[in-house]
């Protein structure tokens, strides 16, 4: 049977689980050498978080070989190493199965060729999705408490400064934001007022030109496409892929 590999670690990962880059490699050729697998490849996403799919060229990249059909088995050292998101796993599982290949990992017992393995992969699924909105919540719950002792929590927003557990107004920013709202009320979309603050001359913190999405949310009286009591755009694009797999 012919496999590939993936191997994932972000720097605080590694440094809190000593679960290295190499130590997952080593581990996967020793699986597939005693299942009698040919490993062809091992893909890796080193220093990059396992949030945001996107942002994982590995990940992007391991979805283009799996519906090439090059191989048979997905060997990792652990399933957290793909995603501790369980819709994310769910959905992969789907797209392995419908593409025929097998999901194994060294460390938990998953096996998907198997139903025991398959059971195996749903409550460790499961299990990661608790412990990510577990510490999701604890870090709810101590931003919400710093902030009511007056601390400042998050991102400085745009026209805003830190002055020591406080925030006060940026008066330069403040300025960029009267300009964008004054040439927002004469009627022009979002690309217009882009350009006009490019015209202009004015930059953003980093020193670069702004983007619609940065100016969009410097308007006052802007109304986002999708709003807090419509959902999110992710969740109207989990809801169009219920409708798609129903």
């Amino acid at each position: 049977m012919k496999a590939i590999g993936y191997i994932r670690v972000s720097t605080e990962k590694q440094a809190k689980e000593g679960v290295s880059i190499d130590n997952q490699r080593d581990r996967i050729k020793k699986y597939c050498r005693y299942k009698g697998y040919t490993l062809k490849e091992i893909i890796e996403d080193e220093g990059v978080s396992g949030g945001k799919n996107r942002e994982r060229e590995g990940f992007v990249s391991l979805l283009d070989r799996i519906e090439q059909n090059e191989f048979n088995a997905l060997v990792l050292y652990s399933l957290e190493r793909l995603s501790r998101n369980m819709l994310t796993l769910l959905c992969l599982e789907q797209f392995l199965d419908e593409n025929n290949v097998e999901l194994h990992t060294v460390e938990g017992q998953i096996d998907t060729s198997t139903i025991d393995g398959f059971i195996n992969f749903g409550m460790k699924a499961f299990i990661g999705e608790i412990e990510r909105r577990q510490v999701k919540y604890r870090t709810k719950k101590a931003m919400e408490y710093k902030k009511q002792k007056g601390g400042v929590v998050g991102h400085i927003p745009y026209g805003y400064k830190r002055q020591g557990d406080s925030l006060i107004l940026h008066q330069d920013e403040q300025e960029t934001i009267k300009v964008v709202n004054r040439i927002y009320k004469r009627g022009k979309n979002l690309s217009f007022v882009v350009r006009r603050l490019i015209e202009l001359g004015y930059k953003t913190r980093e020193g670069k030109g702004f983007a619609a999405e940065q100016v969009k949310r410097l308007i006052k009286e802007y109304v986002p496409v999708y709003s807090a009591q419509n959902g999110s755009k992710i969740a109207a694009e989990i809801k169009e892929f219920i409708l798609s797999i129903a």
